[in-house]
């Protein structure tokens, strides 16, 4: 085998194990409401945030793009809920920055508790509506 047929596979193995890896703390939360609850609570998080929704990947799953700032040129994240019974379920946001190398502060980490933190609210208020 060639040299560059063993980097191109040592590449895709490494790749697949960073895919592996368990998210941070800081980009996962679980709620106690019903997985279609989060997801609607996520998406309305994320428009009252102004980021722009690219689209459903999936099931429960969000693409967005949160703009640029002061210290990158943006990120592309992605929201995935999951049930954990029928009374619970997790979210949690992976991200992508934009552009070159550009310093990130916690990779997206303060972009993904507000959007996390907006679902908090959004699921609080919608729990002390008048039914």
């Amino acid at each position: 085998m060639n040299r560059f047929a063993v980097l191109l596979i040592a590449c895709l193995l490494a790749r697949a194990g960073v895919l592996a890896e368990e998210p941070p703390d800081w980009a996962k939360r679980d709620y106690a409401a019903s997985a279609e609850q989060v997801y609607k609570a996520a998406l309305t998080s994320i428009l009252m945030q102004h980021h722009q929704v690219k689209g459903e990947t999936g099931k429960n799953i969000l693409t967005f793009h949160v703009g640029m700032t002061a210290w990158s040129w943006g990120y592309d994240m992605e929201l995935t809920v999951t049930p954990i019974d029928d009374s619970r379920a997790r979210a949690v946001v992976g991200v992508s920055r934009q552009g070159g190398k550009t310093f990130s502060w916690g990779s997206g980490q303060k972009e993904v508790k507000k959007v996390l933190d907006g679902i908090d609210r959004e699921l609080a208020e919608n729990k002390s509506a008048p039914k």
